[in-house]
């Protein structure tokens, strides 16, 4: 055999290791000359034949090439044989291969074994995450380049690894082996709180963010224009941390529960609650979060919710399970307590009665539900007592309330606000968030300063440092109180002056705090910040292979991702015109804002609730009963034969004279719900679209529609709607006493057997609800 040139004078490095490892770890040099042997044959620099041929002129065995009978077993091969097959090998190698190729493929065999083993260990239950760690540790340290695994060993592993840290459904699996690597699991590894042998997952919510940032990571690596753009620091507590918690408090037979009746579930959850807070947790949790606090300091934290259900293509689970801010301000200790609260109601919400619900009508109840946890700092600076960050929000791939006709679904949409970013997920009853499409940001929702003014943020959500607490505050005490220094001010805020906004440059020092409009116009006119979140919403969409929406927050410097999941969506409408030929004692209103497209027909039942009659009631007590006679109504009337009719923004948190307090649970078998505004006092719906309330609607398929009535060419049939019998008493007679507030309309018993039909074209921007003879009932479009 001759020396390469190469190698002249010089005996190669490569020899060395195949020695070393060949008298080490024997196994391992077996899987790199078996590497070696396929690589040649698989370059045609070699035969089966040139290897047979080779190895019977080494042994001088000429059985060796006549192994093929189709009658009797192949027989093994002797230790001679075998030596001789590996000096064949070696030899050929020597003799074809540079220096450099041969320490590739050598590296390129030990990743190969090093990412089996480790797809054997993840699909092991039996093994330890600390084995798994270890390995995808070791083999993160391997070199990247040219002695990179093939792409069939790289998606088993990515896969196996998967499977075991995120998710097994498929449609996940199918996304993430082509996004996510080997390496990428071995910082998330390092930050996962968990039994040492276990085999809980990170959950639904925690996969979405990872495969988001690193989908994003790999897109600009690619020159994908989206920007910079951040993650927080993330810790994970697995989802097999909550059967060690329930074990350890005697809670376990507490699971039984989500058989129970919902209204049952009602009454208990409260106590569930109760149990958990007084729970402790295993000394291995307490130990871990204890050394990640003192780690991260007393920077606020947010604890969120990460079920193995939650987030996933097919069932968002939005707002049903919580998300929790902890202030974290005072001694290690303090501090461990409270992050250990929030946790306990984490788990405990999985028996949140709208959750159960939800599972049940997804026939998702006899699912094993998990319940992982994501802790991550609170984006955002302290500005005086407080800590929040310069704006916050919810992004969408897609658009489904368009109020434009210039404007496309898939020009997307943003709710954005100032503070922290509960207020663009949550329904309020007194504020607004800013609404624009990133596809094309100068369409406003409003054009002069006065509407402008009416419609702009009037609170903002912070976390009070003192109070050690989550708070509202007037955005005009902020800003007083902080002595208008606010990250980004000039993208943020407008300055109301003489009628007019003008825009925010400078510190603001001799502005009135109270003259300081949140408009969010330097933000979108004068940075590049819509058109980067199109570029991530494009990009994630095409992952995920449908729109997705995200949340976001941004600390005045630096956009922060916080979650991605598949948006949530209704089925496809066809369009169909308003009829024109409508008579007008059978118009019962009509609508020009914020419409969708798609068909109502045979609606029986309209449950109609008057902005004067709920505004006169003077107690509380009062304003819940409505919402819980609501409750009892859905739980009565006909599936999906009926509509809810009423003033305000329904779901809200906040003053509940602004809107119908009512959960997921009080209107999942509605047809529809219209919200009325009135220029009689502050009754105004907010476009609720993206808020964790319009995803309950879309999920569960209600349609939506706010009316003005008020406004000039609107039908709006009081005479109808007041005039027509009330039903209430007959179908709920202990609710006869809100009969004057709650009106239940049966429509055939009252138009001499009419059904009540909705056409909404959402192209025309066009609504019409009728009076309609029809001989079937109950059909949709």
């Amino acid at each position: 055999m001759m020396d390469h040139p190469s190698r002249a004078g010089r005996e190669p490095a490569w020899r060395d290791q195949l020695d070393f490892y060949r008298a080490e770890e024997p196994v391992l040099y077996e899987k790199i000359i078996r590497h070696f042997m396929l690589a040649l044959l698989d370059e045609g620099l070699m035969t089966m034949e040139d290897l047979e041929g080779e190895v019977t002129r080494i042994v001088g065995d000429s059985d060796f090439i006549h192994w093929a009978n189709p009658n009797r077993p192949e027989p093994s091969l002797d230790e001679d044989q075998i030596e001789a097959l590996r000096l064949v090998v070696r030899d050929r190698i020597a003799d074809l291969w540079s220096d450099t190729k041969i320490t590739d493929n050598i590296i390129k065999a030990i990743k190969k074994d090093l990412a089996l083993r480790l797809a054997e260990m993840a699909d092991d239950p039996f093994s330890s995450w600390e084995e798994i760690r270890r390995e995808t540790m070791e083999f993160s340290k391997m070199p990247i380049g040219g002695s990179s695994l093939s792409v069939s060993d790289a998606m088993a592993t990515r896969v196996a690894l998967i499977r075991r840290l995120l998710s097994d459904q498929l449609e996940f699996l199918d996304i993430a082996k082509s996004v996510l690597t080997i390496r990428d699991f071995s910082e998330i590894i390092s930050r996962v709180i968990g039994p040492e042998r276990g085999l809980g997952k990170l959950g639904g919510k925690a996969a979405g963010f990872i495969l988001a940032h690193d989908a994003l990571t790999k897109a600009r690596r690619e020159g994908r224009a989206v920007g910079e753009f951040h993650t927080p620091l993330t810790y994970y507590i697995r989802s097999d941390v909550i059967f060690d918690f329930l074990k350890a408090n005697g809670l376990t037979d507490v699971a039984n529960m989500k058989y129970r009746d919902v209204e049952d579930l009602r009454r208990e959850f409260r106590i569930i609650r109760r149990l958990y807070r007084t729970g402790r947790f295993p000394d291995y949790v307490v130990r871990r979060l204890r050394t990640i606090l003192a780690t991260l300091g007393d920077v606020p934290l947010v604890v969120r919710s990460s079920s193995l259900l939650e987030d996933r293509l097919g069932s968002a689970f939005c707002g049903k399970y919580v998300s929790l801010f902890v202030a974290n301000q005072g001694s290690l200790q303090d501090r461990l307590g409270e992050l250990l609260q929030a946790i306990t109601q984490v788990f405990a919400s999985t028996f949140n009665p709208d959750a159960i619900l939800y599972r049940r009508e997804r026939g998702l109840i006899d699912f094993r539900e998990e319940m992982a946890c994501i802790i991550q700092p609170v984006v955002g600076s302290r500005m005086g007592r407080y800590w929040l960050p310069a704006l916050a929000g919810v992004a969408f791939g897609a658009n489904e309330y368009r109020w434009s006709p210039r404007l496309k679904r898939e020009d997307g949409m943003v709710r954005l606000v100032a503070g922290l970013g509960t207020r663009a997920v949550d329904r309020v009853g007194d504020d607004y968030p800013k609404l624009f499409c990133p596809g094309q940001p100068s369409l406003r929702t409003t054009v002069h300063p006065n509407e402008i003014l009416r419609y702009s943020q009037r609170n903002v959500d912070v976390i009070d440092l003192e109070q050690n607490k989550f708070d509202t505050i007037p955005v005009e005490d902020l800003m007083a109180s902080i002595g208008n220094k606010y990250p980004g001010t000039q993208h943020v805020f407008s300055i109301w002056r003489d009628g007019h906004l003008i825009p925010a440059t400078g510190l603001l020092m001799n502005v009135d705090p109270k003259d300081l409009v949140i408009t969010f116009d330097g933000l979108l006119e004068r940075t590049p910040f819509a058109r980067q979140m199109k570029e991530i919403l494009d990009v994630l969409g095409e992952v995920w292979g449908v729109p997705v929406d995200v949340e976001f927050a941004h600390d005045g410097e630096r956009l922060f991702v916080l979650q991605c999941r598949p948006q949530s969506r209704g089925g496809e409408k066809r369009r169909e015109p308003v009829p024109r030929d409508v008579a007008k004692a059978d118009k019962i209103f009509s609508a020009d804002r914020f419409v969708q497209t798609g068909q109502l027909r045979g609606l029986e039942y309209v449950v109609y609730i008057p902005f004067e009659a709920y505004d006169s009631l003077a107690t509380y007590e009062e304003l819940v009963a409505v919402g819980r006679t609501v409750g009892e109504l859905n739980r009565k009337l006909p599936n999906r034969r009926f509509i809810l009719m009423g003033p305000g923004r329904w779901g809200s948190r906040g003053d509940i004279k602004l809107g119908v307090r009512v959960d997921y649970a009080d209107i999942n078998h509605a047809r529809l719900l219209v919200e009325i505004a009135r220029r009689k006092g502050d009754y105004v719906p907010d476009v609720s679209f993206g808020t964790h309330f319009f995803q309950d609607l879309v999920e569960a398929d209600i349609a939506y529609l706010p009316l003005y009535p008020d406004e000039p060419g609107k039908v709006f049939n009081t005479d109808f709607l007041l005039g027509a019998p009330n039903a209430l008493g007959d179908i709920l007679p202990d609710r006869k006493d809100l009969e004057h507030v709650v009106r239940v309309i049966h429509v055939p018993a009252v138009t001499d057997g009419k059904l009540l039909d909705l056409v909404m074209d959402g192209d025309e921007g066009l609504a019409l609800a009728y009076l309609r003879k029809q001989a079937a009932a109950g059909s949709e479009d």
